[in-house]
């Protein structure tokens, strides 16, 4: 079943069999799986990372665990069980991954006074991490973000509590008159920063004639200046 596609409906139902909080949850949990490109193969409206444009309802989307997914996700032999929340199926404790998982697809949220948030990283960095700690060598791992951008890591600290990132949007010349935004911040979407540019307009911090957002499959904001603005 795990190398076939499945119909939404049929995985939802499958997948409330073992989590108790209904399928909107679940459909959501999916898309953002899914839209990191690692475990799962999508067909249909899956939305839209750069704009946040949303999913097609789960009813109209396909998944299939992914073929990297079934080589390292899970390992029968070594994967310990336990009851579901009714007691009707078993359910695994863990996934025993092959492969630093959390690091790559990243995570936040709130649970019992705790707040956690990893920031996802590069899959060929971790890959030669990975290499360079079993041979006990020293090495440097920092975020990555899908969304591209620059990010400044000099405060990072290793990821530990009090470290911290600064990520920009990638910012090109296109010509005298105008700026083109191909990359944009992790945790953005072109609308929000689109909304913040025309607010910094509106409080006089920059000048701007005319913003088009020609996104698509990359992100591509043009930025057409006033006449008489000069940038370096």
């Amino acid at each position: 079943m795990m190398g076939v596609i499945l119909k939404s409906p049929t995985l939802l139902d499958k997948t409330m069999m073992y989590h108790p909080h209904g399928d909107a949850s679940i459909g959501d949990a999916l898309v953002q799986l899914g839209q990191k490109e690692l475990l799962i193969d999508m067909q249909g409206n899956w939305g839209n990372i750069h704009t946040g444009d949303g999913a097609a309802a789960p009813r109209y989307i396909e998944a299939r665990l992914s073929k990297f997914a079934l080589e390292v996700l899970f390992n029968a032999k070594t994967t310990k069980w336990k009851l579901s929340y009714d007691s009707r199926n078993r359910e695994p404790v863990t996934l025993p991954v092959k492969f630093p998982l959390l690091l790559a697809q990243g995570v936040e949220g709130i649970a019992v006074g705790l707040a956690s948030k990893i920031l996802p990283h590069n899959f060929l960095e971790l890959i030669d991490a990975c290499i360079a700690y079993l041979k006990h060598d020293e090495f440097e791992l920092f975020p990555d973000f899908p969304t591209g951008g620059y990010i400044d890591v000099s405060k990072y600290n290793d990821g530990l509590r009090g470290g911290a990132v600064k990520i920009r949007a990638k910012i090109e010349k296109q010509d005298n008159k105008t700026l083109v935004i191909t990359e944009i911040p992790f945790g953005r979407t072109t609308s929000t920063l689109i909304e913040s540019i025309v607010k910094a307009n509106e409080k006089g911090k920059i000048k701007v004639k005319r913003i088009d957002d020609n996104t698509a499959a990359n992100v591509e904001i043009l930025i057409h200046l006033i006449p008489g603005i000069k940038f370096r």
